[in-house]
């Protein structure tokens, strides 16, 4: 493939991963108010059969609030920037403790509103998408990176074949 072919290709993958980061962001905001009202309110006014259900709540959602706002912020400064570190960070975070955190806010508490459930489908939903455009846009990041090294490795040697023949024997 072509370098002007790596470049527009580039351009163009990452502005659905902006878009719905973006917009993820915004819906963060609000889960975490409901989220946080909700276990606020099963914390003081509902029974747990288990003990361990009612003190493994907080955790669980001051974790997904902490990793969210980190994920967030990795995941637009490497997606505007193009930089691999970050979108590979926003790739780890999204999977390891945003899935569990909201599988378990959503579904395996042992006391489960309707709300935790949709809620929860919507945020699993913005993250599925974001963590396949992300590793799409990793391969282009991967690609690109890959063609320009080509590119500037054959301008730089032009007209030395016969030395870097002799230097390789």
């Amino acid at each position: 493939m072509s370098l002007n072919y790596q470049l527009y290709k580039h351009r163009n993958a990452k502005l659905p991963l902006s878009i719905l980061i973006h917009y993820n962001a915004f819906f963060s905001i609000i889960y975490a108010i409901l989220e946080g009202q909700l276990a606020l309110e099963k914390h003081r006014n509902y029974f747990f059969c288990n003990r361990f259900q009612r003190d493994l709540l907080f955790p669980v959602y001051f974790t997904w609030v902490l990793a969210e706002t980190t994920r967030m912020y990795v995941g637009q400064k490497g997606t505007l920037r193009g930089r691999l570190p970050e979108l590979a960070a926003f790739l780890l975070l999204s999977v390891f403790p945003q899935i569990f955190s909201l599988l378990y806010l959503g579904f395996l508490q042992e006391i489960t509103v309707p709300l935790d459930k949709a809620l929860s489908c919507i945020m699993i939903a913005f993250v599925v998408l974001e963590i396949f455009l992300a590793w799409e846009f990793l391969r282009d990041i991967v690609d690109r990176q890959t063609a320009l090294f080509i590119v500037g490795r054959d301008i730089s040697t032009e007209g030395k074949e016969d030395e870097i023949e002799e230097n390789t024997k």
